[in-house]
């Protein structure tokens, strides 16, 4: 269920229902990565070379056994290319602040998304070519 109908179900209801909240918890960080990868069509393994990141460490991830950094999460999103509603809930499942465009890194992440930067692009405009 959409959070905008839980929204509406509690404000409509005479009674609190705890039971909606429990039935409806939002997915866990690595199944949303999952699903993403699975409607791209991407594999663990091509994502973990692309990203350049240690082999354990990405399937650990993958797996919900480790938490990604907050830049892992947002190259994860530019690779997936998600939207910036879509980073920002990724963000927040992963336990992360979500983009603040006074930041001058989240404006750039920000832009790369709005204007649909390539991941390699992207990297390069956000963090000027250090690997992240």
């Amino acid at each position: 269920m959409k959070t905008s109908n839980i929204e509406e179900k509690l404000e409509g209801d005479k009674a609190f229902d705890e039971k909606i909240i429990v039935d409806n918890a939002p997915p866990k960080l690595h199944v949303l990565l999952n699903d993403y990868l699975a409607k791209k069509q991407l594999t663990k393994a091509d994502v973990i070379r692309r990203l350049n990141i240690d082999r354990n460490y990405g399937y650990q991830v993958f797996n919900g056994k480790r938490t990604p950094t907050r830049n892992l999460l947002i190259r994860l999103a530019l690779m997936l290319e998600l939207d910036v509603e879509q980073t920002d809930y990724l963000l927040k499942l992963g336990g992360k602040p979500m983009l603040y465009v006074r930041n001058v890194v989240d404006a750039r992440i920000f832009y790369s998304i709005k204007h649909q930067m390539g991941y390699e692009d992207a990297i390069m405009f956000i963090w000027n070519g250090d690997e992240a």
